[in-house]
């Protein structure tokens, strides 16, 4: 069989890749992700989120603002898709459900602290091709202390 063949194409949960990438501690920031929701009129809407956490290989979590249209979607139609694009060579799209699970989040009342049960990753990364980097976002100035407030709570089960 070729490389290309014997590459995994669908896992039912995060590999261990993606999962390292995504699970992080300590206020230590992620590669941003692109999360997809179908808005009112059955469109499809995203929005890049740095806040994304694996929780668990089938559990992801992130903080959305409750006023973004990521949340009211989310509210009206659960299901979710969410990419990732990470150095050296990941590339995965998740398919799953959302759950509201505080909202007004406790750390901050103007987010809401959302799961996604995860029921299928995709591995889209192009055999031919490396990447070189990923998008990240950094908190400054009076934002590092409420970012590190705010991983801590999402670390929490």
């Amino acid at each position: 069989m070729s490389e290309k063949q014997e590459r995994w194409r669908r896992s039912p949960e995060l590999r261990d890749d993606a999962f390292r990438a995504w699970h992080k501690a300590n206020g230590e920031l992620n590669p941003s992700s692109v999360v997809a929701t179908v808005d009112e009129d059955g469109c499809p809407h995203i929005a890049p989120f740095g806040s994304m956490r694996a929780v668990t290989p089938s559990l992801l979590r992130f903080i959305v603002h409750r006023y973004h249209d990521t949340l009211k979607n989310l509210k009206r139609d659960a299901r979710v898709m969410v990419a990732l694009i990470s150095s050296p060579d990941i590339a995965v799209s998740i398919k799953g459900n959302a759950r509201i699970v505080e909202e007004p989040f406790t750390i901050d009342e103007n987010y809401a602290l959302v799961d996604i049960d995860i029921d299928e990753v995709k591995n889209d990364m192009p055999v031919q091709i490396g990447i070189e980097s990923g998008v990240s976002i950094s908190p400054s100035g009076p934002f590092v202390a409420w970012w590190e407030k705010l991983c801590k709570r999402m670390h929490e089960k």
